[in-house]
């Protein structure tokens, strides 16, 4: 199946190819007329990839010393740190921009032709030149796809996108991309309840890193975080969480938590309020606000929360024995029956209570 949707990948390349890199390098060349580059752009658009990928050399060293000077220099800049480019008053390299699109078109014209390893490294060197290029990501994005490297094309897709490359923000929402993020988001959340933190931070860093604006993938990723003890960084992304999508039930009962974590009551009833206010059945939520109300003296509205949870959760025995321990300080005489129940679906420490029942009763029948 994989080999099949390769397959197609290849042919939607190929077939998409010349028309695409007409109308791009057209909008992005600007006040490039070098007749090198038109030539081999009309050859490029008759299938006569060698011809276009000579034109496209031979434009390319017409500026090559200048590009691999920029390149060595920006390569030293990387390596220096924010600070001690700051100290040593050292500048951003630049270049004219429009140097990048040689490269862009050969690459191109390599890709077509099947030579992918050519058409990366003209790439690479195009994104270097002109790191807005959105084409070249998404050109770079394609031909890793073919390669099989899917989760590095899928983000060159992303980031083209983000450029507002429409075709790029069509692909990957329509083709893989989505898909493969999906994926490693399910990944992270069914580590999450095995208490495996770290893999399922490692899982979900790669589903936000193909899709950095869903909701859900920034509230699996705050559990994560919560999970490792790292609260900002939760609470960070489960405010991103709630930015992007209001209505998301699991983001705001997981900032609940966290804000109960941390003894802030109030701010853990409102979120567990509204976790509850977009989904009715959502017993954990119930559970956890009833928790909040014990700490806030609010005990009628605890156990309403936990006779939620029992109705939700029938066969849960901790929302029974809980009720129980409201009802004992009440002197309820209900919370003897809460009691039995927890102890009859195993939960041990009722059982205590039922013995002091047992005995009350005892004792009040002789």
């Amino acid at each position: 199946m994989k080999k099949i949707i390769i397959a197609i990948f290849l042919l939607f390349i190929i077939s998409a190819q010349v028309s695409f890199l007409l109308t791009e390098a057209s909008a992005q060349a600007g006040s490039q007329t070098d007749t090198l580059v038109v030539s081999g752009m009309a050859k490029q658009k008759a299938a006569d990839y060698a011809g276009a990928i000579e034109d496209f050399t031979s434009a390319i060293k017409k500026n090559e010393p200048e590009v691999l000077k920029y390149l060595r220099e920006i390569e030293a800049y990387d390596k220096k740190s924010a600070f001690d480019r700051a100290e040593q008053g050292i500048e951003t390299p630049l270049i004219d921009i429009n140097l990048a699109m040689p490269y862009y078109l050969r690459g191109s014209s390599y890709s077509a032709a099947g030579n992918t390893n050519e058409a990366i490294n003209d790439f690479n060197t195009a994104i270097k030149i002109n790191s807005k290029l959105g084409s070249a990501y998404y050109e770079r994005g394609k031909v890793l796809w073919s390669m099989g490297k899917r989760e590095e094309g899928c983000t060159d897709l992303c980031m083209a996108g983000g450029l507002k490359d429409s075709s790029a923000k069509n692909m990957f929402d329509a083709k893989f991309c989505w898909k493969e993020a999906v994926l490693a988001a399910n990944g992270a959340s069914s580590k999450i309840p095995l208490n495996d933190f770290q893999g399922a931070l490692d899982e979900i860093q790669k589903a936000i890193m193909l899709c950095p604006d869903s909701a859900r993938f920034f509230a699996i990723r705050g559990k994560a975080y919560l999970g490792l003890s790292k609260y900002e960084l939760a609470m960070n992304d489960f405010d991103k969480a709630i930015l992007l999508n209001q209505n998301g039930v699991d983001a705001y009962f997981s900032r609940g938590v966290a804000y109960y974590s941390k003894n802030k009551w109030q701010e853990s009833f409102d979120d567990l309020a509204k976790a509850i206010l977009l989904d009715e059945k959502f017993s954990d939520a119930y559970l956890y606000r009833a928790y909040v109300c014990e700490e806030m003296d609010k005990n009628l509205s605890a156990l309403y929360d936990y006779q939620q949870v029992q109705r939700l959760k029938p066969k849960d025995p901790l929302a029974f024995y809980k009720s129980g321990l409201i009802r004992n300080t009440m002197n309820d005489p209900k919370a003897c029956s809460d009691f039995r129940k927890a102890a009859s679906m195993g939960y041990s420490d009722a059982q205590v209570y039922v013995n002091k029942c047992n005995a009350a009763e005892k004792e009040k029948g002789k």
